[in-house]
């Protein structure tokens, strides 16, 4: 890490410029994936606006239907996400009754499940989620959507978890 430091502090070409203003290395790959993310997650978000989820929610109460009951710690890993990150994102939905907590096997685990409001939202969403599937297919191509996601699963599983880094 204080090898990086370094190398970046003050580094200049030979012509004087400062190499972070053209860098030699392209684009920022994060700052790509990152700018990628947000216009894909706009497109859904509009689709699934009238039940009044985003993306992040509606996959949320997928993983917590597809799962029937789940701890917050399995559902974060599936997720991709930080734990404090998905309790975040879970307030929302707590608040509209849309998932309930229950008590696992063991009294200190808490699983979450989908409430019958949840489930007659995610019912109503998945039409609203499939026509903004099928309009991303039709503007990047089913070609596209699989080469697409062969490049972020290689991506994943050449990174690996953050604390890699």
């Amino acid at each position: 890490m204080e090898r990086r430091r370094t190398a970046a502090a003050g580094a200049k070409r030979g012509d004087g410029e400062d190499v972070w203003r053209n860098p030699d290395l392209g684009a920022c790959a994060c700052s790509q994936l990152r700018r990628t993310a947000r216009a894909a997650s706009a497109i859904y978000d509009r689709y699934l606006a009238p039940v009044g989820l985003t993306v992040t929610q509606y996959a949320i109460l997928v993983n917590i239907g597809r799962a029937d009951r789940i701890s917050r710690t399995e559902l974060a890993d599936k997720m991709g996400m930080e734990r404090t990150t998905l309790t975040r994102n879970l307030q929302p939905l707590e608040r509209q009754s849309l998932i309930k907590t229950t008590t696992g096997g063991d009294r200190r685990e808490r699983l979450i499940h989908l409430s019958s409001t949840g489930l007659k939202r995610l019912e109503a969403a998945y039409p609203l989620w499939a026509e903004a599937q099928r309009f991303f297919v039709a503007e990047v191509g089913q070609q596209g959507l699989t080469e697409l996601r062969h490049a972020l699963t290689t991506v994943v599983s050449a990174l690996g978890a953050p604390e890699r880094v």
